[in-house]
């Protein structure tokens, strides 16, 4: 076990079910070792964290392309005006 795996399996250890499983909501944006140490910490107290909800989901992949679209319509109006 690597000194990166045995810090996330000692912090982890130490939190609270409540608290184990408020993090496991954004596990996706934890480095790999991270959510492999959370899995095993749930797993070995039989915690199953919620998944967020399907339209949860959508709703952030939506406003994330809704600002990618404002971005671009603002970058073209940047180069068009420089002509």
């Amino acid at each position: 076990m690597t000194a990166q795996q045995q810090a996330f399996k000692v912090y982890y250890s130490s939190l609270t079910d409540v608290e184990l499983l408020k993090i496991a909501a954004n596990k996706r944006s934890f480095l790999d070792v991270a959510q492999e140490a959370l899995a095993n910490e749930l797993r070995g107290r039989s915690l199953a964290p919620s998944e967020p909800s399907q339209s949860a989901d959508n709703r952030t992949a939506e406003s994330h392309s809704n600002a990618l679209g404002r971005m671009a319509r603002k970058a073209r109006g940047w180069f068009s005006r420089e002509r």
